[in-house]
């Protein structure tokens, strides 16, 4: 009965997650493969717990459950281990140079249609000390309200645009900006250039549609942003929700072009930012855990993370992600 027992416990653990590793390890155009392939660091769990379950069977019932659970163990053990490098890989990256003095600190936040906290949000700004604020789906309402607050004074530049549903974006620095183009994306991002202590960079602000609205055209997108942050030939940081995960095939890109996530550059090992804890986001009548990390930062050029964190902002449905970024002492190369 206990052989019985481990077996099926194995079952319930391995069955389901094989799932998961298939979406990882192959293309896909369907919903469900996009959510699949972002539990892919999830699926770690259930394949340790399983090991576990195995290496027991092995050495408690040695005369009978060995010849089956050592087979067995060493295929989940393998499981086990590819998730385990897929998670780890994106930290391997290294950094080009070290840390200057010279810095600047960003912050993204979706404001879930212009519903976020505007007072908690400007108090994160002002204790973060942040210097490029990017904000998604904000509205003219919501727009209205932080300068009335004070946004206008604490970070005086801006592009970009607010609209009433979630195509509005924007960029507020404390330093002017210049050179500012448009991502043609279905929500539209935009991108602007500006010169911080250690010299110019330019920032690609983006907020590609959610995949649960058309995964073509999530996936055409996110090509858009991609190609996009390959084509600048100067040091860039692009900022977001990408409604992605690390996991994802256009993610994986971006850091084979060089840029790096900066929240595993920071060293920062779970940092999901979606749903927020506040927020009752449901599938199938069940709370949804908050899992995903869609808010991304990513760099390329001498640029390095010194420091990156998630803050909960009451009234959104994602958590804000804060980055200081500093430069190297490594030269630029166009």
């Amino acid at each position: 009965m206990a052989r019985l027992m481990g077996g099926l416990v194995v079952a319930l653990l391995v069955v389901p997650t094989l799932a998961i590793t298939t979406a990882r390890l192959q293309p896909g155009e369907t919903l469900w493969w996009v959510i699949l392939r972002a539990l892919a660091p999830v699926a770690i769990v259930p394949y340790a717990l399983a090991v576990i379950v195995l290496i027991a069977m092995s050495w408690g019932f040695r005369t009978v459950a060995r010849p089956v659970a050592l087979p067995v163990l060493a295929v989940v053990t393998s499981l086990l281990l590819l998730h385990v490098w897929w998670f780890v890989k994106p930290f391997l990256a290294d950094a080009p140079g070290s840390a200057t003095a010279n810095g600047f600190t960003v912050m993204t936040a979706n404001l879930h249609i212009g519903r976020a906290d505007p007072q908690a949000l400007l108090d994160a700004v002002d204790r973060q000390g942040v210097d490029v604020l990017v904000l998604e789906e904000i509205t003219p309402a919501a727009l209205a309200d932080l300068d009335r607050r004070g946004l206008d004074r604490r970070l005086g530049h801006r592009a970009g645009t607010a609209q009433l549903n979630r195509d509005g974006i924007m960029v507020f620095s404390d330093e002017p900006l210049h050179d500012t183009t448009e991502i043609a994306t279905s929500t539209p991002g935009v991108g602007v250039k500006m010169t911080t202590s250690g010299g110019p960079v330019r920032i690609l602000a983006v907020h590609p549609i959610a995949p649960n609205n058309g995964v073509a055209q999530w996936s055409r997108d996110l090509d858009l942003i991609l190609a996009t942050a390959k084509a600048s030939h100067e040091p860039t940081v692009v900022v977001g929700d990408f409604n992605a995960t690390l996991d994802h095939p256009q993610l994986q890109a971006m850091m084979r072009a060089d840029y790096r996530d900066a929240s595993t550059d920071a060293g920062l090992l779970w940092r999901p930012t979606w749903p927020s804890p506040s927020q009752r986001v449901r599938i199938v009548g069940m709370k949804l855990p908050s899992l995903f990390g869609l808010d991304h930062v990513f760099m390329r050029g001498p640029l390095t993370t010194t420091d990156a964190h998630v803050r909960a902002v009451p009234g959104t449905d994602h958590r804000a992600l804060v980055t200081r970024i500093a430069w190297t002492d490594a030269p630029s190369t166009p």
